[in-house]
């Protein structure tokens, strides 16, 4: 059985050059997808950085001798039948029309002498006993120390060492890092062709990064990058470079009523099995916050607590009857302290109460009068009091409600630079739903980009992203109808979203023939 093995390296702090700032989490996010997007094993994984821990008992510090050293390890691991992925990212240098990698202890006043020149890694990797290799180079070239164009020279050893190699860009182009993704461009886009499923081969991974690169220059601001895929045969476009070809991996394990039910499980594995740890997941998260929310009241229906004094006492309104007493109700619920009511309430006597003497019924009378038109002056007074101090709470909440449905599409934007943050999170986060064949996680990654707004700037990039996936749910659905599953593939047909009429309408035509076919 034939196995995959990985070297990744990323530099991001030279000893004599200014500091990259993501070729190392380049690298390591590129060996986290190989292995949970690819089917690479964790042990076969090689990370290089200027931060990773020895392996071994060796250092992996990506300098000159463990470069070397690290190279002479996998030839003595790796099979005539294994593959191997070969990644660097860091500062690249032509001095001569020669072209070089520079390690970390590169010194660019010597780099002949302490550069690694690429015809020196080609060499190197043509001595392993595996033809299957694939070659990555993500050049960052420093202009402070040759202007001469890094890239021709490569693309002419790659030919004729026969090893598949990819540029990040041309000759005459720059390789540039996005803030907004916390990757160099370049390896975003291998990154999201990775998770997509559709990139098993040189062929098809060379038409992604083709269509996806440039958009990622464009919603970035940066110069336009292209990559450059160099090979010296036509078949090796058609060479599978990864353990798993998703072209030919069927999408359903069982025939089942419940195409979503076989979805939840279909090539997902256990994140506690994950050689990373296990990471919470943001449906997760936002589904406590969501209850934790539910449970709080907003602050503009909060009122702020009233402090009542009792009032002046009326002389007139004493109760000296021993059978009356006034009872205390429970608090009102727009007054923080409990408020006396002054209502008067009979108690249930133990015992059958006096008769009245009849020369007190007009006492009586009069008594009851004062004591209704003193409480309810004591009442009036409190609800001012309550109005007084909470009506900027309420005019407030009604001016904001008027402000709102006269013009329903201005929204407040105090900060746009967290709001821009959080837009390119909730890109991400929908483009690591994507998941192989699997048309229900496609349709919640079109949901989540959904919620960037149109003011957004990353809300162009949203769209071009839903409308990728609309069209791969469709294609999904196509799959699955060619392998004469009609009730999967109008389950995933009907995902396909309405705002989107032209793949919906070839999705609805195809439901109706399958249906016929069923």
């Amino acid at each position: 059985m034939s196995n995959y093995w990985a070297i990744a390296v990323g530099i991001n702090h030279y000893q004599f050059l200014q500091p990259l700032h993501f070729a190392q989490p380049d690298a390591q996010s590129l060996c986290e997808s190989l292995v949970s997007d690819a089917g690479f094993l964790p042990d076969h994984c090689l990370l290089l950085t200027d931060t990773s821990p020895d392996l071994l008992g060796h250092s992996t510090d990506p300098n000159h001798e463990n470069l070397q050293y690290w190279i002479k390890v996998i030839k003595e691991k790796i099979q005539p039948e294994d593959g191997l992925w070969c990644y660097f990212s860091g500062y690249g240098i032509c001095v001569d029309g020669e072209d070089f990698l520079l390690p970390i202890d590169a010194d660019p006043n010597r780099v002949k002498e302490t550069g690694f020149s690429v015809r020196s890694l080609f060499q190197a990797l043509r001595s392993l006993p595996t033809q299957k290799i694939f070659v990555l180079l993500d050049f960052n070239r420093s202009s402070s120390v040759s202007n001469e164009k890094i890239g021709s020279q490569t693309a002419a050893l790659a030919r004729e060492y026969g090893i598949p190699t990819m540029l990040s860009c041309r000759p005459e182009q720059f390789s540039h890092e996005a803030p907004a993704y916390n990757h160099g461009l370049f390896t975003q886009a291998l990154l999201e062709g990775l998770r997509s499923h559709q990139c098993s081969t040189l062929s098809a991974l060379e038409d992604f990064l083709k269509l996806r690169l440039p958009e990622l220059c464009d919603h970035s601001d940066r110069p336009l990058q292209d990559p450059v895929l160099v090979v010296s045969d036509p078949d090796q476009l058609y060479q599978v470079i990864m353990p798993v070809n998703w072209a030919e991996t069927d999408a359903w394990t069982a025939a089942d009523s419940n195409p979503f039910a076989i979805e939840d499980d279909l090539y997902l594995t256990s994140e506690s099995d994950s050689p990373f740890g296990d990471f919470a997941t943001p449906s997760t998260i936002m589904g406590a916050t969501a209850e934790a929310n539910q449970e709080e009241i907003p602050e503009q229906f909060r009122l702020d607590p009233v402090e009542v004094h009792d009032p002046a006492p009326i002389p007139d309104l004493t109760v000296s009857d021993p059978d009356l007493t006034v009872s205390d109700p429970a608090p009102d619920r727009t007054i923080s302290k409990p408020v006396p009511d002054l209502t008067l309430s009979d108690p249930m006597p133990d015992h059958a109460p006096s008769p009245i003497p009849p020369e007190t019924d007009g006492q009586d009378q009069m008594f009851w009068e004062r004591l209704l038109f003193g409480g309810s002056a004591i009442l009036l007074v409190l609800l001012l009091g309550v109005l007084f101090r909470n009506w900027s709470a309420f005019m407030g909440g009604q001016q904001q409600t008027a402000k709102t449905q006269n013009a329903p599409t201005v929204v407040a934007s105090p900060s746009p630079s967290p709001a821009t943050e959080s837009s390119a999170e909730i890109l991400n986060e929908a483009r690591s739903l994507i998941r192989p064949t699997l048309a229900s996680d496609a349709s919640k990654a079109i949901d989540r980009a959904r919620t960037i707004p149109p003011s957004d700037p990353l809300y162009a990039q949203a769209q071009q992203d839903i409308d990728r996936w609309s069209r791969n749910i469709l294609d999904i659905a196509r799959q699955r109808a060619a392998q004469k599953q009609f009730q999967q593939a109008i389950a995933a047909a009907q995902l396909v979203p309405k705002d989107r009429p032209d793949v919906y309408a070839e999705a609805q035509k195809a439901i109706q023939q399958w249906r016929r076919s069923r």
